[in-house]
């Protein structure tokens, strides 16, 4: 119970009763001949204004104070006879003491009260805003939920890409074309589509088929569609709707979409034609993706190809790529690209020993390659010092960090135990520009150890 609650009138009503009943029954039992007992300094009637007054506060101390006046006159009148004004001149002090200690009393109550008034005014306010915070954070916890939720289902197909590419590395080259289309069919929904090889003019061949084949033979003529050649010539991705808002695609047209699957040097290694694509996939961020996959698997087309002049063997436990500078940097361009068209950050890590000469370059690279997994791209910038950068491609900071890791614990078991590794990273995602990212790259860095 409160304060405020105490000051009830039927809780004050029912106190004086009682109180002012125990007193005057007291007075009957013990003194019926002194009724009132106003013989007695101080009366014991004293203790209904002190008590209701301490209790309940001024207002009702006055009132108590007043009420107990009123029945020592009365019991007086009773016991000696005459009239409540003859008996309040034969005694003032009786009916001035009753008002003055049940003043006096809930004044000291009031005194006592008020920081209690407050803290209790306090912690109603304290709880009100505890309540409205529960209030917050139970709506931020579920905005927080749907937001993990969008998170997770945002770009959905697209977050397993970094594994989907991988498993391309691993492929024999005579399974790529087949594996390349069943990944397209996984993240970009394709139904049917086939990949093509052969000259930029006349007849192409068909190296593998997902779907039906009803408008995609083992032979295709490029002049016959307009899709096909013009993304042929241009060496870029061209679908159908681009020509249909230009007039200049035939009725009954097939071919929805036709890609190149092209190596650094824009040379044409393969041609993906698609026929069969649900409607509601076909939009421009499945475009970009397709283009996105193309672009890629041609990089893992040209690697089974051998690729020659874009890397060098280093010989260790597993013979392993290290990049040139210049192929480096049509890497990063597609990293790029992946994060300005599907918001998909990659990573670039470059492990260094600061102090060490450029003839311990070779005995670095075989010891550190053993770390680099297939489908991360090492490559050597031509730094003072040995060093090694290795493309992270479709992998963020937590990943990159993870792969950090790793490849510290590996060297440090190893032959280069005890010796002073510098660590550089730098995430595409908040880079934009190649130039900016090897900026960034061949800047000087403190030894870390």
């Amino acid at each position: 119970m409160t304060w405020r609650e105490s000051l009830r009138p039927r809780l004050i009503a029912v106190d004086a009763a009682v109180l002012g009943g125990l007193v005057v029954g007291a007075n009957f039992l013990f003194d019926r001949a002194n009724l009132g007992w106003t013989a007695l300094n101080p009366s014991p009637y004293l203790l209904v204004p002190l008590l209701l007054g301490g209790r309940y506060g001024f207002a009702a101390g006055l009132a108590s104070g007043g009420a107990t006046t009123l029945v020592v006159g009365l019991l007086r009148i009773v016991s000696a006879g005459g009239d409540l004004r003859s008996t309040f001149a034969a005694g003032p002090y009786h009916a001035l003491a009753f008002l003055f200690v049940g003043g006096i009393a809930g004044e000291l109550f009031a005194w006592f009260r008020r920081e209690r008034a407050q803290a209790e005014a306090q912690l109603e306010k304290l709880q009100t805003s505890v309540r409205r915070l529960d209030a917050d954070v139970r709506y931020l916890r579920g905005v927080k939920d749907e937001l993990d939720r969008v998170v997770a289902t945002r770009d959905g197909e697209a977050s397993a890409l970094d594994s989907e590419l991988r498993r391309l590395y691993a492929c024999q080259a005579d399974e790529l074309p087949r594996e390349i289309l069943q990944f397209l069919k996984r993240q970009a929904r394709i139904v049917d589509a086939a990949l093509y090889t052969g000259a930029e003019t006349g007849e192409i061949r068909r190296l593998a088929l997902v779907g039906q084949d009803a408008f995609l033979p083992p032979t295709l003529e490029i002049g016959r569609h307009a899709v096909v050649q013009l993304a042929a010539t241009r060496r870029s991705l061209v679908a159908l709707p681009e020509l249909l808002q230009r007039k200049e695609a035939p009725e009954g047209e097939p071919i929805l979409l036709a890609a190149p699957l092209r190596n650094a040097d824009n040379r044409l290694h393969a041609l993906l034609v698609v026929t069969g694509l649900p409607f509601v996939n076909f939009t421009p961020q499945a475009v970009n993706l397709i283009a996105m996959i193309c672009d890629w698997s041609g990089e893992v087309l040209d690697l089974a190809e051998h690729a020659s002049g874009r890397y060098r063997i280093v010989n260790g436990r597993t013979p392993q790529r290290l990049f040139s500078r210049v192929h480096f940097r049509h890497l990063l361009q597609l990293s790029l690209q992946a994060h300005r068209n599907h918001r998909l950050p990659s990573s670039v890590v470059v492990f260094s020993l600061p102090g060490r000469k450029p003839a311990d370059q070779g005995r670095f690279e075989s010891v550190l390659l053993e770390a680099v997994r297939a489908g991360d791209y090492a490559a050597e910038l031509g730094h003072p010092v040995p060093h090694v950068a290795v493309l992270l491609p479709l992998i963020g900071e937590r990943g990159a960090n993870i792969f950090v890791e790793r490849c510290r614990h590996f060297l440090q078991q190893g032959p280069l135990a005890g010796e002073t590794l510098a660590v550089r990273r730098v995430e595409l995602g908040r880079i934009d520009r190649v130039d900016d990212v090897f900026a960034e790259l061949d800047r000087p860095e403190a030894p870390a150890s």
